[in-house]
């Protein structure tokens, strides 16, 4: 896979986690919390496993301790931000959630004791401006959700760094990948059983989110993720999923009509500008890397 598909096929991915927070308020009005995050992910590994029958034979216990740790980060990051999304207001919620790309920064900088690129410093600092302007609608106040919405940024980062260093070594295949969405959705069935009023979609809209979450969101988007990140940087993809606050305001104009005012609009300039900036100048330095590139 070539860097420029495997950033196409990342922005598609978070398009589709941008919709995600539609559809998880159409379920959330007659599912808990749990039990959309169960049915999300089970959802999602049935439709794998039928679509790639073949992936899930002769399993090893490497494949198996892989998944279950990816898995678990899944179900724990997926039911922070919605127990988070239930205190705080979308604009909080949705600033802290996408400080990922601090989280992975700083992170990668401590696992490898050394200070981030000077490239990748301004343009999550410009980045974090920009959601912000998107949308902080007033002061920010770090509420006990505002407080899980930021240990989910910080569990994505752990996702995405763990990832990233198995994937490097490809023992994050396709098998890998279905069998994390199994681990998530049988943690988030068994959760929601144990915790919560057993429920389910009772209407045809709470069905259809259901399913657009599990097979969009989740089966479509954690198979191309492991994927893209074979040949993309923690750092790229964290900046990628910043797109997420932009494209779910898209989908806010287009399905219920809402519209940007100019702070936002200048936000969503910044963010676009940042990552575009950052493609470019990692594009040329690959380039320069390469056999045919060097000077």
């Amino acid at each position: 896979m070539t860097r420029t598909k495997a950033f196409l096929l990342m922005l598609i991915v978070t398009a589709g986690w941008g919709a995600s927070y539609m559809w998880m308020k159409i379920a959330l009005t007659g599912v808990h919390p749990l039990m959309v995050v169960g049915l999300r992910f089970m959802i999602a590994f049935i439709a794998m496993a039928i679509v790639f029958p073949k992936a899930l034979m002769k399993t090893t216990k490497r494949d198996c301790g892989i998944s279950f740790v990816l898995g678990l980060l899944l179900f724990l990051l997926f039911t922070s931000v919605v127990v988070g999304l239930k205190t705080t207001s979308a604009s909080t919620a949705g600033f802290l959630t996408s400080t990922t790309a601090i989280f992975v920064a700083i992170f990668d900088a401590i696992l490898h004791r050394r200070w981030p690129g000077r490239l990748t410093v301004v343009t999550t600092v410009t980045v974090i401006v920009g959601l912000y302007l998107l949308t902080a609608s007033g002061p920010m106040v770090l509420n006990r959700g505002a407080l899980f919405c930021l240990g989910t940024a910080a569990l994505y980062a752990v996702y995405i760094l763990l990832s990233d260093h198995w994937a490097k070594k490809r023992q994050v295949t396709l098998k890998v990948s279905i069998l994390q969405l199994g681990v998530a959705g049988g943690l988030g069935m068994g959760t929601g059983f144990l915790f919560e009023p057993v429920t389910f979609p009772t209407t045809v809209k709470q069905w259809g989110a259901i399913l657009a979450l599990g097979l969009i969101c989740s089966a479509f988007g954690f198979m191309v993720q492991p994927l893209a990140q074979r040949v993309l940087d923690p750092e790229t993809i964290s900046l990628i999923f910043s797109l997420e606050p932009l494209f779910a305001a898209l989908f806010a104009f287009l399905v219920l009509g809402e519209v940007l005012t100019g702070r936002e609009a200048v936000g969503a300039a910044i963010i676009f500008m940042s990552v575009v900036v950052a493609q470019v100048a990692k594009a040329r330095a690959v380039s320069k890397m390469s056999p045919g590139g060097q000077k």
